[in-house]
């Protein structure tokens, strides 16, 4: 064996052996996440007895805390708890009115990260709970989701840092009133776990 062909076997090694060690990081990581939805958890059923509705969404945030057990192999369980802080202001035949849609999701997932060094694709499966705080009587609240979702993450010594697109869907809403909740909603969020 010539020189060269050792240095290449011996970066080999070195680069796979550590790919693999990265591959079986395990622990607990605690954190917090945050973003923005893309969807709206209300929308507008069509048109009442006297004239249409318009629907405006006013602010809508995602913030919460984010619990993860990792084990080996690059899988994960994830749970979080985010609160998602939603107003619209509602026009119906020209009276405006404000409509709070505050609620808190916690979203329990399963998740795979690909062994690829430094930035690490992964994805996350699994469902969510929520319940609201402040919507209105007349509106019928669906509390239980499929949640699907997709990201990148880079590990900086212990700090993780993380962005994903994630979709939930939602049961059926049970009620037909001018204002209901939409059952498909998609988020952007952004995190950080130690």
């Amino acid at each position: 064996m010539t020189l060269t062909t050792i240095a290449r076997v011996g970066l080999f090694l070195a680069f796979s052996t550590s790919v693999f060690a990265q591959h079986l990081d395990f622990g607990f990581g605690f954190g917090v996440k945050g973003g923005v939805p893309f969807t709206d958890v209300l929308e507008a059923a069509g048109v009442t007895n006297t004239g249409a509705t318009g629907l405006t969404r006013s602010s809508d945030y995602i913030v919460g805390p984010v619990a993860e057990l990792r084990i080996p192999f690059g899988f994960a369980f994830e749970v979080d708890g985010l609160y998602r802080g939603t107003e619209y202001t509602v026009t119906n035949n020209g009276i405006a009115s404000n409509l709070p849609a505050h609620a808190w999701e916690i979203p329990y997932l399963a998740k795979f990260r690909f062994p690829i060094p430094l930035l690490k694709p992964f994805i996350s499966g699994g469902g969510a709970y929520r319940t609201f705080t402040d919507l209105p009587s007349n509106i019928t609240p669906t509390h239980n989701a499929l949640v699907l979702g997709a990201g990148l993450e880079l590990r900086i010594a212990r700090l993780r840092l993380s962005g994903e697109a994630r979709w939930l869907h939602w049961n059926s809403p049970s009620n037909n009133n001018v204002v209901q909740l939409a059952q498909n909603q998609g988020e952007v969020l952004f995190g950080f776990v130690f």
